[in-house]
């Protein structure tokens, strides 16, 4: 048998686009629509996903070595990107942050920095991990912003938390002792304003947190046990994706509040949740097997 064409394969994606344009019921309470792939656009090992205020939807395309940026139709707006290491290429990027202004930071994990960008992802400037005597950037796992444009970064290779200012002027920093002050493995980080940061440690089980100035604080009262997991916030909730439940916590003693489970996505065979975000009523699920986003009206829950 022949290998299935390029061509194909695209034609295949929007032929699927087509059927899924309109919302479709899942569960009594449920209904989503699957806005990518789409006639302009096309995902590969897609790792995150965020949604700034004005609705555009930025995903960290990974195995094409990009960003990209659509609407809520799944048409795309803006693009950047290129495997190298010059401004505006990356090399894996993982991580992609819309914040509340007009810039966007991505984590481009194998060439070791974080880049600043404008909606339009115009390049801005570079955060490096620069340790004195070293002739090699430190190499950055997991960002968060807060609103007033602090960068939160955690530096794999001294297990440690950074706080910059908007002028990546390093604020803070915690990690490297013992008890709470030990952090490891850190793989997703969300602010939450009002409450600070929250993160997750791979093989931990533990949502952490600290104060905006990463004085440690106690871990949320649950743990999660199936897979990676994903942070981010929407307003002043945390919102933790793990593979097909999405919860919401917005109170430290409150038990989260469960936005989806994998009852109400039973019609999407297989899906499971890569990364998650929540934009006002709507609920965005990203999912890296299929290359896919899903938007999913929750509001009748």
């Amino acid at each position: 048998m022949l290998a299935e064409s390029a061509a194909g394969r695209r034609m295949k994606a929007l032929l699927t686009a087509a059927l899924l344009a309109a919302w479709l019921p899942v569960a009594a309470e449920t209904r989503w629509m699957r806005i990518v792939p789409s006639p302009t656009v096309e995902l590969r090992d897609p790792r995150s996903i965020s949604v700034a205020a004005d609705g555009l939807i930025y995903v960290a395309d990974t195995g094409h070595q990009r960003v990209v940026a659509f609407d809520s139709n799944g048409t795309v707006v803006v693009e950047t990107g290129g495997f190298g290491d010059a401004h505006g290429q990356f090399r894996w990027p993982r991580a992609v942050v819309a914040d509340r202004g007009n810039a966007v930071w991505v984590l481009d994990y194998g060439n070791r920095r974080i880049e600043k960008f404008t909606r339009l992802l115009v390049y801005q400037g570079t955060l490096e991990i620069r340790i004195a005597g070293s002739d090699r950037a430190n190499q950055p796992e997991a960002l968060a912003l807060s609103p007033q444009g602090d960068l939160f970064v955690y530096d794999r290779d001294r297990g440690k938390l950074l706080r910059y200012d908007p002028l990546f002027t390093l604020q803070a920093e915690s990690g490297s002792g013992s008890g709470l002050q030990f952090i490891s493995n850190v793989a997703s980080m969300a602010f939450v304003p009002r409450r600070g940061l929250f993160w997750w440690e791979r093989g931990g089980g533990a949502v952490r947190h600290a104060d905006p100035l990463l004085n440690p604080a106690a871990a949320l009262p649950l743990r999660i046990s199936e897979g990676d997991v994903n942070l981010s916030s929407a307003d002043t909730c945390l919102i933790i994706a793990s593979m097909q439940t999405v919860l919401r916590v917005c109170a430290q003693d409150s038990p989260p509040d469960t936005l989806l489970t994998s009852g109400d996505l039973s019609g999407l065979g297989e899906f499971r949740t890569t990364a998650a975000c929540l934009a006002g009523e709507v609920l965005y699920l990203l999912d890296k097997s299929a290359g896919a986003v899903y938007r999913v009206d929750y509001t009748s829950k």
